[in-house]
């Protein structure tokens, strides 16, 4: 009994935070990690700053709900400051107020709100972009190109 009742609870509560596997995973094949750091994402001529998942292959599909912590939430906190003026204290904390920041970027790029930063998010909203020849260059906003 305790088994069913640890996997019912494992079960709604991957639910609540996926919702469909389809809806949030870029393709089928591809495997959501939380976001544990922040990586660069090189370009020729500049960066973006972004959470990365937690297996090592510095991909950006990975999901950052309520109650994470470190330095990909810091990085997301402060492109949300930079490209929506969301006012944030970066801390590393992703609470109400970073959440109610991700939801007002999510409609302003036009997916859907839900406060989760994941794989969808990720390539709809504008980053922070860093000049590569220039340390902290600030270039302005741009969205994620995987390629």
């Amino acid at each position: 009994m305790g088994r069913l009742r640890a996997c019912v609870v494992t079960g709604a509560l991957t639910t609540a935070l996926l919702g469909t596997g389809a809806a949030v995973a870029p393709s089928a094949s591809a495997a959501l990690y939380t976001c544990v750091k922040a990586g660069n994402i090189v370009y020729p001529s500049y960066y973006i700053r972004m959470p990365v998942n937690s297996g090592g292959t510095g991909e950006v599909d990975c999901l950052l709900p309520v109650g994470s912590t470190g330095s990909a939430v810091t990085a997301l906190q402060r492109t949300l400051n930079r490209c929506y003026a969301a006012g944030l204290e970066p801390d590393g904390v992703y609470g109400e107020l970073t959440e109610a920041a991700v939801r007002e970027a999510q409609r302003a790029a036009g997916v859907t709100a839900d406060g989760v930063y994941g794989p969808r998010t990720a390539a709809a909203v504008r980053h922070a972009t860093w000049s590569r020849e220039v340390p902290d260059r600030f270039l302005g906003c741009r969205r994620y190109s995987p390629s």
